[in-house]
């Protein structure tokens, strides 16, 4: 070494030893790790202590979602009358369940309607009367009593009779405080003219919403007949005999066929217009209904919004406005889709490119003639005809005869027409067989469905809202669990 530094030669230092450097970091992290371990020890056991088993949450979860579906399904059962109960306690997995059920809104038929109303001018009371064998018409009467220059009318409320200066179009439709009235509005005319038939299901014979153009009535002759839901609009008469059943519309009253079945069927229409629920059949131009000893059924429209006009109609004629000695009709208005109103003789609607504009006609039919013509002469069960909706044929008049006591009719959601007239001098077998005017019906009821079951201490909750119809139909507006 001397001699490196007497020639100038340097010798790097020696490094620092590095040894024990390791050990201080991995006491550092493990200390970290402790501290951060113990809080998540910590943290577990405070939550376990705090919570209930997951199993036994899991369970009471599924406890109450059982119990309302359970309750789901008893309100379908029992329809849109009432709630199924307004509270009930059931024992699900070994929890005890609390239901409880309450109405949030519903509707009902007639909805302030007028049971029968007659326009024809010059009425009087014994207008309006029915067959001395039955209890009369269900609900209020209008009977117009004067002429055109002179408007006026006879009123029964709550059973009394008393004269008005309001005439029949100011007093039908439906109501929501029993003062006023939302006349009656046509939906959108149907955008495809139909044949027909045009599909046939095993035996029965299938008619998809349209236009029924010409003049050449549609004859139905026995055999089964399903109209799917929708709206039909005639030009030419519609004559059912020899014992056929109809159906217009899936709804309560069963049909040969249903929408699903029809919108599938091989030889449907590709654009088949069925929507909603029920039917509407709208009578223009020369357009009647007969029935001659058959059973015809009518479920009642729920429509949708390309044809919002059509709700809870099951009948009605197509009218461009008439005023004379016999009658004054106002001209239709048809509601559209986007909820704006447009006059029937304007409407019009485009079915493709390049197609001719599909339209209404006014209905030709007059005060005296009989646009509803219901024969009811037969022997048979079909020997019937049931009108689950609103009959609104402000222009001409309305007749049932029959010539035994084997029949049934069923117009309970309000008529309108220039008169009535039941030649009907045998009482059916069944007295209640027989109802015309308003019969106050739940249609559809709302109700909020609320599940709670309890475990150790803490609750799960399930609430769901549900819409149930008369004809059995659901649906879930809204399902929430809380656990």
């Amino acid at each position: 070494m001397r001699d490196d530094l007497e020639a100038g030669v340097s010798r790097p230092p020696r490094p620092r030893s590095d040894r024990g450097s390791a050990l201080v970091l991995v006491l550092v992290l493990v200390t970290v790790g402790g501290l951060i371990a113990l809080g998540l020890l910590e943290y577990t056991r405070a939550v376990i202590a705090s919570r209930p088993a997951l199993h036994d949450r899991n369970a009471s979860t599924e406890a109450v979602k059982s119990a309302t579906r359970m309750a789901i399904s008893m309100q379908r059962d029992v329809g849109p009358r009432e709630c199924f109960s307004n509270s009930t306690s059931w024992t699900l997995g070994g929890f005890t369940v609390n239901t409880t059920c309450s109405t949030l809104s519903s509707y009902d038929t007639g909805n302030g309607r007028l049971g029968l109303v007659l326009t024809a001018h010059g009425g009087s009371d014994r207008s309006a009367d029915l067959p001395v064998w039955s209890t009369g018409v269900a609900g209020d009467i209008h009977v117009e009593t004067g002429t055109p220059t002179t408007p006026s009318g006879r009123t029964r409320l709550a059973g009394q009779w008393t004269s008005t200066t309001n005439t029949w179009s100011s007093v039908v439709g439906d109501s929501t405080d029993g003062t006023s009235w939302n006349y009656p509005r046509l939906p959108q005319v149907p955008s495809f003219e139909r044949p027909g038939s045009q599909a046939t299901i095993g035996g029965c014979q299938v008619y998809f919403p349209g236009r029924y153009l010409g003049t050449t009535p549609l004859t139905l002759s026995g055999g089964d007949h399903y109209f799917a839901s929708g709206v039909y609009y005639f030009e030419r008469p519609i004559v059912i005999g020899a014992g056929a059943r109809v159906v217009f519309g899936e709804g309560r009253f069963a049909g040969c066929a249903v929408d699903a079945q029809a919108a599938y069927a091989s030889t449907a229409p590709r654009s088949h217009e069925i929507t909603g629920k029920g039917a509407t059949l709208l009578l223009g131009s020369s357009a009647t209904l007969t029935v001659q000893e058959s059973s015809v059924r009518f479920n009642r429209r729920a429509s949708t919004s390309t044809t919002r006009g059509s709700e809870g109609v099951a009948i009605r004629s197509v009218n461009f406005g008439r005023s004379d000695s016999a009658v004054t009709v106002p001209s239709d208005i048809v509601l559209l889709a986007d909820g704006s109103t447009v006059p029937v003789a304007s409407h019009s609607v485009i079915p493709s490119p390049n197609a001719p504009a599909a339209v209404y006609r006014t209905s030709t039919l007059g005060p005296t003639g009989w646009i509803v013509d219901i024969r009811l002469n037969g022997t048979s069960s079909v020997n019937r005809v049931l009108v689950d909706g609103y009959v609104f044929v402000p222009n001409s008049a309305l007749r049932v005869s029959s010539t035994t006591s084997t029949w049934a009719l069923s117009l309970p959601n309000g008529v309108v027409s220039t008169s009535v007239a039941f030649s009907l001098p045998s009482a059916p077998s069944t007295t209640s067989d027989f109802v015309v005017g308003v019969r106050s019906e739940t249609l559809q009821r709302r109700v909020a469905i609320v599940s709670t079951a309890t475990a150790d201490g803490r609750s799960a909750k399930s609430t769901a809202i549900v819409e149930v119809n008369a004809d059995r139909s659901y649906a879930i507006n809204y399902w929430v669990l809380d656990s």
